[in-house]
């Protein structure tokens, strides 16, 4: 994974060039990824597999806050059926894929602040929404809960729904 600082114009322009000359770009959130280590009870294992095989194809580009990191790593943590050595495998994995990692940028964050207050979801969610708006991409989440309360947002699919190329 490579980490994007935003907040140097230099660098914004590096990934604004990254992502016009990549094919279609999404930013993903942990509730997807999630679903590439953790089968079990778990809905539509075979898009966010599609998602991540496209992705290390690069038939498509996935992006997200670095936030993404610490989230899928705690879900794992916390999974009664990880041990240590599986989610540091996990971690691994996940860092194997390529996954573009944004840090914070005060843009970004002043939108996710916004969104907090006008949508009542949480600043970790709305971070990744915030991302999407302001590199032009769609988010996919598979938060069904939070789905509902940003669909009308225009630029939001949720898993279940997206269409494997």
């Amino acid at each position: 994974m490579e980490y994007q600082k935003l907040e140097n114009g230099e660098k914004q322009d590096k990934l604004k060039f990254l992502i016009k000359e990549s094919p279609k770009t999404y930013v993903i959130d942990a509730s997807v990824c999630i679903k590439w280590f953790s089968f079990e009870n778990e809905d539509d294992v075979n898009i966010a597999s599609s998602l991540r095989v496209q992705h290390m194809n690069r038939n498509i580009f996935l992006i997200a806050p670095d936030i993404l990191v610490y989230e899928v790593t705690n879900a794992l943590a916390y999974n009664p059926l990880f041990n240590k050595d599986k989610v540091n495998m996990a971690i691994l994995s996940l860092y194997e894929m390529d996954i573009k990692l944004v840090e914070p940028y005060i843009g970004i964050l002043f939108e996710s602040s916004k969104l907090h207050f006008s949508k009542n979801i949480t600043i970790y969610d709305s971070i990744y929404i915030a991302l999407a708006k302001y590199i032009n991409a769609q988010y996919i989440t598979a938060d069904k809960k939070l789905f509902e309360k940003v669909k009308d947002l225009g630029n939001i699919i949720l898993l279940e729904n997206y269409n494997i190329v």
